[in-house]
Formats: structure tokens, sequence, C-alpha cells
């Protein structure tokens, strides 16, 4: 590498271990006759963000391609399983959240696991009434391709408050808004706009 670069061997090492350091980069040992080891170094999953990502452009693919070959049912019935699996998914990592603000709570740590860059936090304008906010998408053009992607999220969404709750969607990334916005109110209460 450093013959490659046109630098010194320890420079290169320093800036390997710095990228050790910062979870880019690691290595295996293999003795190889007498001396030290010889170090191999490779990169981890955390350095696959400085590559470029076809992620977006493969599923956008897919989408497109379902819909020519199964149509837009078959579509909407993949859809569906997804999010019958997301449900699951969420409602194991919900069982300790008993108020619809814990739900929340927890929801927004999931989906910011995911990319959105979410939180929940109490409606300034309604008494009991919560925002789930999204500042970011990470399958925006996926969903720009298949609007039903977020029409099963508010499906999602409305699973994981329950029945005594009822979720709107204010603010939409696909409609030109900065974010994701949806109201959480309890059914029982009325908005006071």
């Amino acid at each position: 590498m450093a013959e490659e670069l046109g630098v010194a061997p320890m420079a290169v090492r320093q800036h390997l271990y710095t990228m050790q350091e910062e979870g880019l980069v690691s290595f295996v040992e293999k003795a190889e006759g007498r001396g030290r080891p010889t170090k191999y170094w490779s990169l981890t999953e955390a350095a696959n963000a400085y590559f470029p990502d076809a992620h977006g452009d493969l599923a956008v693919s897919l989408l497109m391609e379902m819909r020519e070959v199964f149509g837009e049912d078959g579509v909407e019935r993949l859809l569906a399983a997804r999010t019958a699996d997301q449900k699951k998914s969420y409602k194991k990592r919900l069982k300790g959240a008993l108020t619809l603000e814990g739900k929340l709570s927890t929801l927004a740590e999931i989906r910011s696991e995911e990319g959105y860059m979410a939180s929940s936090m109490a409606a300034p304008d309604e008494e009991g009434a919560f925002l789930l906010v999204e500042n970011h998408c990470p399958v925006c053009s996926a969903a720009a391709t298949c609007q039903g992607l977020c029409k099963y999220e508010l499906e999602l969404f409305q699973s994981v408050a329950g029945r005594g709750a009822e979720v709107t969607r204010e603010e939409h990334i696909l409609s030109g808004a900065r974010r994701c916005a949806y109201r959480v109110r309890p059914k029982h209460k009325k908005a006071a706009r």
C-alpha cells in the first residue's frame, strides 16, 4: 500500500490504526515463517458507508419488476406480508411499553435504528396527543415508486399505537415536506385546534 500511495509504510500503519479505532477496518494475524505474524487488513461493515450504494436503485427496480410480473395485487400482498412481519417484530420490542407515550418512544427508537432519525414528543397544541416525527426516509426512492409503502407504514403505526389511539399523517416527505410527521391522539380526545 505504501508503494502504491507513495508514502512511508509507517504512514500507512498510522492510518490503518486510526481507521481501526473508528471501526472501519480490522485485521487478522497469520504466522508466515520467522518473525512477527503478518497482519491482513480488511474493511468492516461500517466502512460500506464510504462506497457507492445501489440499494435504492435495486429496490426501485425490483418494485417495478414485481408490479410488471405479479400485478398491483401481487405488490399489495407483498407489502401486507412485510407489514405483518414488522408488526410482529415491533410488538416484541414494545412489550414493556404500557402507555401511549412509552409505545411511541420505543417506536421512535426502533425507527431511528432503521435510519429514520425519529423522535416522539407531546403535541404542543393538543393535550394528550403526541407527535411522531421522522426527519429522514431511508426508503424514499422506493416509496416514490410504490406509494403503498407509505400507506402500510401508517397502518403499522396505528397497530403499534393500539385501538385506543388514532394516527394521522400531517407532514409527508413525498409531498414536499421536510419530514414525515404523525399525530397520535387517544380516541376519546378531540382535536383542540
